[in-house]
């Protein structure tokens, strides 16, 4: 592996990209859609998505899936 290649894979803009991609992907198997979810710049170098604003039902909908997951550890 070049240098490159593992600065993508280190590069906390690039894994906010990364981040928010694989978001929208989940969100869209349950046909949520949320445009302005973005990668965006690191903050103290933490990578950082924004997920921005999105109408009511959208939020209902994402809430509606998410209290379907239960968390690891819990019974």
């Amino acid at each position: 592996m070049t240098t490159s290649q593992q600065d993508l894979k280190t590069d906390p803009y690039r894994l906010a990209i990364c981040a928010a991609e694989r978001l929208r992907a989940a969100m869209a198997g349950h046909d949520i859609v949320i445009p302005s979810l973005r990668g965006d710049h690191p903050v103290m170098g933490a990578p950082m998505v924004t997920l921005g604003g999105c109408r009511a039902d959208v939020a209902d909908a994402l809430a509606a899936v998410l209290e379907k997951i239960q968390p690891e550890g819990c019974s």
